[in-house]
């Protein structure tokens, strides 16, 4: 564990020479020239304690040393990369901004069932943001690049958290079921008393039919046997009339 630490520092030493070489430029954009000298200072005076009081120095002193050492380094690097990581972030998040404000321009034909006031509190939330990044670019100008950070990278994503969240509870909302029309009491009573009325007007006239067929049919049935009567009286007359001719 000593060994490893005590390769970790003399690592970082070089490490600080290098990045102060071969990222000059970018360096100098977040650091003052005096903050450049003591990044140099401090990588000297860690390599001559090290081959000096370092020799004998305990796993809990590296451990010190490697701190003292790495913390305003860290710090200037750090701020270097934040210079593109930063710009790079805040387009990104800008550009999704963008496209939920059209989504939810889209939403008013799409997706009627969605509210005007529930796209509105969407809208908010995204002129919301798009105000936090409007003030902390404005302060991160003003503080300067030589100084901590007004606010990172990591932080930029997660300014949507909230409007995705709301976009997406949304988007599960259901669509309201068709409207089924149905028919009133009214319009159903008097469609069955319609048929009704058909049915008991077919069976009248067939019943009336039927009673007059049967009717007829006894007309004719008497008016034969009539016949038959008077054809019989004729006959007896005619005898009776031979019968006083003898």
């Amino acid at each position: 564990m000593l060994e490893e630490s005590k390769n970790t520092y003399e690592s970082y030493i070089y490490f600080i020479r290098n990045k102060l070489i071969d990222d000059e430029e970018e360096i100098a954009k977040v650091t003052s020239e005096e903050q450049r000298e003591a990044l140099r200072k401090s990588a000297e005076d860690a390599e001559e304690w090290m081959f000096d009081e370092g020799y004998t120095a305990d796993l809990k002193t590296y451990d010190e040393k490697y701190v003292e050492l790495s913390a305003p380094a860290e710090k200037a690097f750090f701020r270097m990369a934040e210079l593109t990581a930063r710009p790079k972030a805040i387009d990104a998040l800008t550009a999704k901004l963008t496209k939920i404000e059209e989504l939810m321009k889209k939403w008013e034909t799409s997706m009627e069932h969605i509210t005007e006031e529930e796209r509105k509190e969407v809208l908010d939330k995204v002129a919301e943001v798009r105000k936090w990044v409007e003030d902390k670019v404005g302060e991160q100008e003003k503080t300067g690049a030589t100084t901590d950070p007004v606010f990172t990278s990591e932080e930029v994503p997660g300014q949507t958290k909230r409007i995705e969240s709301i976009v997406q509870r949304l988007m599960k909302k259901p669509k309201p079921k068709p409207v089924v029309v149905e028919k009133n009491d009214t319009e159903k009573t008097s469609e069955g008393n319609e048929t009704e009325t058909t049915e008991k007007s077919e069976g009248d006239s067939e019943s009336s039919t039927e009673e007059k067929s049967d009717g007829e049919d006894k007309a004719d049935e008497d008016s034969s046997e009539k016949n038959e009567a008077e054809e019989e009286k004729t006959d007896g007359d005619s005898e009776k009339t031979e019968g006083d001719e003898l």
